[in-house]
């Protein structure tokens, strides 16, 4: 055999062991809402946790920002993500995923404004009133879109991140109301940061907390076997951080009969139609 011929049967070897290990990698990610730094600290145990427990690699995937992550899903990048609700229920329709594990809470919205302000109701946000909100897909944002029954008489989000920060948009008069989770409310209202500030709306509608959910990649005996590993002893061990994070003592299990009918809250981001 010739010197090139040698040369270019190793480069062939190479490149099929590098596809190879690349296909048998599964990726993980999560919703782009923390820092570099942090995403690493926080998702990191869990990982390696995962891979030394399966055998399989499991590596971390870290989107700049939520427009890189968005398109990373519609792509169907990921084999396992941890996110909100409505993004989990979106590919369970459109890439067969399944929502496995999930943090212990409901989320729910609340609609704040000035107290001299003459809103009053989430009626009164119909046709451009400023609102100041997370930038979409967030949860939030979607919920409280949902309640309008036309683009046109949605109000205009003013994009802020970091719930001070919506705060600080309310009361330096940026936007006329502020869309916020009702626990923060509720504890920025213990906490005295409330002051000038009223409720004008509370929707009784729950979603269930950031959820784990898993891709056809995984098939349903690693799948089962994942949530029993985040769902043990040693899971909760390795989920310590993320759990400190959210100040949560546990996960549980998800049930997919929760998701139903919510990627309609994301229909209107281009790209989840």
């Amino acid at each position: 055999m010739s010197k090139n011929k040698i040369i270019f049967s190793a480069l062939l070897l190479f490149l099929s062991q590098t596809l190879h290990a690349a296909n048998d990698e599964l990726l993980f990610a999560t919703a782009p809402t923390h820092s570099a730094e942090e995403t690493t600290k926080l998702y990191t145990p869990i990982i390696n946790f995962l891979s030394a427990k399966t055998g399989k690699k499991f590596k971390l995937d870290i989107p700049t920002n939520f427009i890189q992550y968005s398109k990373n899903i519609q792509d169907n990048k990921y084999d396992m993500a941890f996110d909100g609700p409505h993004l989990v229920a979106w590919r369970m329709e459109s890439h067969q995923h399944m929502p496995i594990v999930r943090l212990p809470d409901q989320i729910k919205i609340v609609i704040a404004a000035r107290e001299d302000s003459p809103l009053s109701s989430m009626e009164d946000l119909q046709y451009g009133v400023r609102v100041c909100a997370f930038v979409p897909p967030n949860l939030l944002t979607m919920s409280m879109l949902s309640y309008f029954s036309s683009p046109a008489k949605q109000p205009e989000i003013i994009r802020v991140q970091g719930f001070k920060n919506l705060m600080t948009c309310l009361k330096t008069k940026k936007g006329d109301a502020a869309v916020l989770r009702d626990k923060l409310w509720d504890k920025a209202n213990k906490d005295g940061l409330t002051k000038g500030l009223k409720l004008i709306a509370k929707p009784s509608r729950g979603y269930p907390g950031r959820t784990f959910s898993v891709g056809p990649k995984i098939d349903p005996a690693l799948r089962d076997k994942i949530t029993n590993l985040l769902l043990s002893d040693e899971g909760r061990k390795a989920m310590g951080p993320l759990l400190e994070r959210f100040k949560k003592k546990n996960a549980i299990k998800a049930d997919p009969a929760e998701y139903e009918g919510l990627a309609e809250l994301i229909r209107s981001v281009w790209g989840f139609q």
